[in-house]
């Protein structure tokens, strides 16, 4: 091993190694987060906003729509991320045919919001 391939080995792991850092209360409080709230956004679902505007879309609700408010986009994702469906709105979605809308926990919300 050449003293460039370790050093650009150290130099990976310590500075950009995919470890994640812990942020203390004090930093989180900066953010005006607790540290609950911060664990649940930083570990959500990875394909949660498509899944969300797939379903959005079959209520006529387009993400303009949904981001117009940004508190709500930020609940209606944390739902989505936190659905016991995921995988079963994932797989209608790679089918390519309409999720049973009756599944979802932003259905209602969806429904209030359509322009329709």
């Amino acid at each position: 091993m050449s003293i460039i391939t370790f050093v650009k080995g150290w130099f990976v792991k310590g500075w950009f190694g995919h470890q994640e850092r812990v942020l203390t209360d004090i930093a989180l409080s900066d953010l005006d987060l607790i540290n609950a709230p911060y664990r649940q956004q930083i570990s959500r679902t990875v394909g949660t906003r498509p899944r969300m505007d797939a379903l959005a879309a079959q209520f006529n609700v387009t993400p303009a729509l949904i981001d117009a408010d940004r508190g709500l986009a930020m609940e209606l994702g944390e739902a989505c991320s936190q659905c016991k469906f995921t995988k079963a709105c994932q797989n209608s979605l790679d089918l390519g045919v309409d999720f049973d809308a009756s599944r979802c926990p932003n259905a209602t919300i969806f429904q209030d919001m359509s322009p329709i």
